[in-house]
């Protein structure tokens, strides 16, 4: 449990020191970012263009989508605000995803997996609408959760929370 906890709070770290790194960065120019898009052109907008705007936009737009079973999944992760590569590539480093099982999955951390959580619908503290919720308490983690909703062309879109705030913006898709 306790190694599962330093683990979590060093991505978080790395995370907000990436986010620091590139803070001067200038705002992503609005670039397209719809879901009618292709998978590799909307992996690409979400790290390159997409605007805060347009990632909410989306989220707010999507199903939840079915809940991904016996799945590996790629993954980007950005703070919350507009497309900031030099954050995400920062991040890449340490998370790479999450790999879908029967209802719980494990994050694909530091080239392995770790940091279990149960996945099941839930109701998203964003909007009340349907999500599919990524809940970490089985990991010890309470206060930490995922919400995701699935783009047409199978890309998941989502928060990562803290105590119900979001602090990432973050995407899977098919390995």
């Amino acid at each position: 449990m306790n190694r599962i906890r330093k683990t979590l709070t060093s991505m978080v770290v790395a995370a907000a020191a990436a986010g620091a790194l590139v803070i001067g960065a200038p705002a992503a120019q609005a670039a397209p970012c719809g879901p009618d898009m292709n998978l590799s052109g909307t992996v690409s907008a979400l790290k390159y263009g997409c605007t805060q705007g347009q990632f909410d936009s989306l989220f707010r737009n999507a199903p939840a989508g079915p809940i991904p079973w016996n799945v590996v999944m790629n993954g980007g992760v950005r703070p919350v605000g507009d497309a900031n590569p030099g954050a995400t590539d920062a991040v890449a480093g340490l998370w790479q995803g999450k790999h879908f099982y029967n209802g719980w999955l494990n994050n694909r951390v530091l080239g392995g997996e770790n940091v279990s959580a149960s996945v099941f619908y839930a109701l998203s503290a964003r909007d009340g609408k349907p999500v599919v919720r990524v809940d970490y308490a089985r990991s010890g983690i309470p206060f930490a959760h995922d919400e995701l909703r699935q783009l047409p062309n199978g890309v998941y879109v989502g928060y990562g929370y803290l105590n119900n705030n979001a602090y990432v913006d973050f995407w899977v898709y098919p390995a």
